[in-house]
């Protein structure tokens, strides 16, 4: 028989991952929960009994109501006869077993000899949600799926295909400016989840796209592993650099699998099903009648859905285009084959102009576009991405490990216009300049040296820096005490010919703070409960055993749930005894022996274990 008990004894045996999975699925809380008796109880109150229900598939809970109509527990044989009954004509042994081990998985359910038990906490809840909804058993178990959704008809298909190509283009190109912009200056979390505005607005001009789309941008660079939230900020992580060089359409591809590893698997299955349907509200309507138990998020899953689905070029007007077609059926590389068909093709050669502009005349080869990052500033992107050539770009090239003449090299090999006078001179210029700036660490900050007195006066007043609290230690010397990595990457956007290096003057290549996510995890409210369980789990001495086995005693007889208890006999022997417990008070359990058919009085002192079944 299932009861608190059983449900508490099963808790106590998880290991630590599932049982923080279970915590975080129900959404509990550490309030009142001191031990795995008052775990159980808050899994078995209305509302968290009502979270378990929502996600389940309609067959699922077919099943549950032919448990409930057998008292709490059924074998498979029972449950399928009674479906067949109720217009289940589809239903056989293998389906209700798979539909036992998902009620069990989700603590709905345990195991009691060949078949389950439902928790009697979790027939009420489930009949009082019935009774709500005007369903039954019968009902759904009964025959009527929502008609099919309606093809997409050739002629729309290929507008599909256009348009979605289109749009996995942006797609790619702006998570790419997304991690760049980050790369150049993070952005600010809220505390309520979400970019800052200010940031929102900036990273929606450098992309060129409106601001409603950068939380979807967002997502799916977090989605691929490209961003990571570190403390109150968002920054690349070295991932993003090696996705950043793939070709356009593997780039596209990562965040498709980004996307449908996010989808959930009951959405999947739906959109599985329907490859060659337009999806929108149909697809909706069949949700809600495959899922009756979900509440309103539930529209609001696959409107999310559909909206990354859209703006990745999966879907164009709810249509499944032909690459996400095969992204659902055959995966990743095979929709990376037929988006790179549809996508424009990259060039490797650009037009640099006098006036220090340099201008693709297409799409950019990943890789030329990101060496063309390091020594100039983007002005535009889009199919013809801009760039500009400054001092400070070229300075950040330089440090980067670049040269007068590797610059010289790279821009003539690239440029279908030679290499301009007034490149070459700013290249030059930009060569002499170089390092009139240096900055090294120190035990308590950073050091800025420059045989420049008035170009150091300068820094010193600047109050574009005024941040980083910069005074005079010396001459020629000004000190901060932040790290070295904040002072040079400060002096590098004021446009300053700064180089980093270290205590016995080799230069230092100095990179923007990149975000890991293993070094960054938080203990969260679900993990804080665990460790509370787990402390109660271990509490020292005869008083934590004591304690536990009270709890187990009193839940047993509340529930009257037959136990097995181990007791110590005066002549150091121990002595099993199968009980219907009917009382504990005084000191004492009482209960009927099921072996002997006696009622038996037991001191708790001498209980050594609890089992049930």
């Amino acid at each position: 028989m299932t009861s608190t008990l059983t449900l508490a004894s099963r808790l106590g045996g998880l290991d630590d991952a599932n049982l923080h999975d279970l915590i975080r699925a129900r959404g509990i809380g550490r309030a009142r929960i001191e031990d795995f008796f008052d775990l159980a109880d808050a899994l078995l109150e209305p509302p968290s009994v009502q979270h378990a229900l929502a996600p389940l598939a309609r067959p699922t809970l077919a099943v549950l109501a032919a448990i409930a109509e057998f008292g709490e527990t059924a074998d498979a044989r029972q449950v399928v006869d009674l479906l067949h009954e109720w217009g289940d004509a589809d239903v056989s042994p293998e389906s209700v077993a798979a539909a036992f081990d998902s009620l069990v998985d989700v603590f709905l359910a345990e195991r009691i000899g060949t078949g389950v038990g439902i928790y009697p906490a979790v027939a009420a809840r489930f009949a009082s949600w019935m009774e709500a909804e005007g369903l039954s058993g019968h009902k759904l178990a009964a025959p009527g799926k929502p008609a099919a959704l309606s093809a997409v008809p050739d002629v729309d298909r290929r507008f599909v295909d256009k348009l979605s190509a289109e749009r996995a283009f942006i797609a790619a190109g702006a998570v790419a400016e997304f991690v760049y912009e980050l790369e150049r200056e993070p952005a600010r979390e809220l505390q309520k989840g979400g970019l800052a505005l200010p940031d929102t607005r900036r990273v929606a001009s450098a992309l060129g796209i409106e601001a409603e789309s950068v939380p979807t941008v967002h997502w799916l660079a977090v989605g691929c592993g490209l961003v990571v939230r570190e403390g109150a900020v968002w920054l690349p992580t070295d991932a993003a650099e090696k996705w950043a060089q793939l070709a356009t359409p593997e780039r596209w591809a990562a965040l498709a699998v980004a996307w449908l590893d996010s989808v959930p698997v009951d959405i999947r299955q739906l959109m599985v099903e329907r490859t060659h349907a337009a999806w929108g509200d149909a697809l909706r309507a069949y949700a809600r009648w495959r899922y009756p138990a979900a509440d309103a998020t539930l529209d609001r899953r696959v409107n999310d859905v559909e909206t990354h689905a859209e703006f990745l070029g999966i879907t164009a007007g709810t249509a499944p285009s032909a690459a996400g077609v095969k992204l659902l059926e055959a995966g990743a590389d095979a929709a990376a084959q037929v988006i790179r068909a549809a996508f424009p093709a990259e060039v490797d050669r650009v037009y640099v102009q006098h006036d220090l502009s340099i201008v693709a005349p297409g799409p950019l080869t990943p890789a030329l576009d990101a060496r063309l990052r390091t020594l100039a500033d983007v002005e535009g992107t889009g199919l013809a991405t801009s760039f500009r050539v400054s001092p400070s770009s070229l300075h950040r090239a330089i440090a980067g490990g670049e040269t007068a003449a590797s610059l010289r090299l790279f821009i003539e090999s690239i440029s279908l216009t030679g290499l301009p006078q007034p490149v070459s001179y700013l290249i030059d210029e930009a060569a002499s300049r170089y390092g009139r700036v240096r900055v090294s660490g120190s035990e308590a900050g950073t050091l800025v040296h420059s045989t420049d007195g008035q170009l150091l006066r300068t820094i010193g007043v600047d109050q574009g820096l005024s941040a980083l609290g910069l005074r005079q230690r010396s001459e020629g010397e000004l000190a901060s005490r932040f790290p070295l990595d904040v002072v040079y990457w400060a002096l590098v956007d004021a446009h300053y010919p700064v180089v980093a290096e270290d205590h016995d003057g080799t230069q230092l290549r100095v990179r923007r703070r990149l975000g890991h996510t293993e070094q960054h995890e938080t203990t969260d409210a679900a993990q804080e409960l665990v460790l509370r369980l787990r402390t109660a789990e271990r509490a020292d001495g005869e008083e934590g055993t004591q304690a536990w086995l009270n709890r187990q005693l009193e839940s047993a007889v509340r529930s009257r749930t037959t136990v097995t208890v181990t007791v110590a006999l005066p002549d150091g022997h121990e002595q099993d005894y199968t009980l219907e417990p009917t009382g504990l008070g005084g000191g004492r359990l009482r209960g009927r022996d099921r072996a002997s058919d006696i009622e038996r009085t037991l001191p708790v002192s001498s209980i050594r274990s609890v089992q049930t079944g």
